[in-house]
């Protein structure tokens, strides 16, 4: 079925794992259970509301920005294109860690708070960060340096290789920031501070990484600079979600 087939089986994993979760969760099978009948009350339903909205707007926001980075790789021809997504697929080794610690981040700030107590809160996050890095860093390190067998093991076009392994030295090399990225952002959710989050990838993807993309293929540079751009990107990120973590002001934000 060719790359149709690749679609349908994509579609039909993530469709049968929400069912699933959903199974489980519905028969008491997670520790974190449906709850009691009166459990959604008006007051908790609109908290909740309130805190995880941004959350989905920031994965609208994700998603756009996502695709509109692609379509300016894809106006360089299709090996390009290929390649980011292989070396997206070869790096997520990485960044599943980073995704581990954040959720490990998001729920020790979350109990922390919620039993009052913010430095262990802040001490949490900043834990989460520096493991997040080191564990990504030397993830990140074995991926760079078996870049070349690994791309070649993927894919036999020699152009499509060679841009696979200049996208994966690029993006390996932000593994740190990336971390950072991971750790914090999951802190703040944590926290209850969604809307932050939100904006550092409206920042950081649509307005830096999309923009300077943008501004490098009407200049007809290379595909290599459209890649550089990721570098943007993650610095403007890291960088806003550390000053917003240290400044503390998400330890406040919700009310018990």
């Amino acid at each position: 079925m060719g790359v149709a087939g690749a679609a349908i089986a994509g579609g039909a994993a993530f469709a049968i794992g929400s069912i699933a979760v959903v199974y489980l969760w519905l028969r008491g099978y997670l520790i974190l259970g449906v709850g009691p009948p009166r459990c959604l009350e008006r007051e908790r339903v609109l908290r909740l509301v309130n805190i995880g909205y941004p959350a989905g707007l920031e994965q609208v926001v994700w998603q756009g920005g996502f695709v509109l980075f692609l379509w300016i790789v894809s106006l360089y021809g299709t090996a390009p294109y290929a390649a980011y997504g292989i070396g997206v697929s070869i790096l997520s080794f990485s960044f599943l860690i980073g995704w581990g610690f954040s959720i490990a981040a998001a729920t020790l700030v979350g109990q922390h708070l919620g039993a009052g107590d913010p430095d262990g809160a802040e001490r949490s996050g900043w834990r989460a960060a520096r493991l997040s890095i080191v564990s990504m860093v030397v993830f990140g390190l074995a991926i760079v340096a078996g870049a070349w067998p690994l791309a070649r093991w993927i894919i036999d076009d020699p152009e499509v290789v060679r841009l696979t392994v200049v996208f994966i030295y690029v993006l390996g090399g932000l593994q740190p920031l990336m971390a950072m990225e991971f750790a914090l952002t999951g802190s703040l959710r944590g926290a209850g501070d969604t809307r932050f989050p939100l904006l550092t990838v409206l920042s950081g993807l649509v307005l830096v990484r999309c923009v300077l993309a943008g501004i490098f293929a009407r200049l007809d540079f290379s595909v290599e600079w459209i890649f550089y751009a990721l570098i943007a990107d993650y610095i403007v990120k890291a960088t806003m979600l550390t000053l917003r973590f240290r400044g503390g002001r998400w330890k406040t934000l919700i009310k018990s």
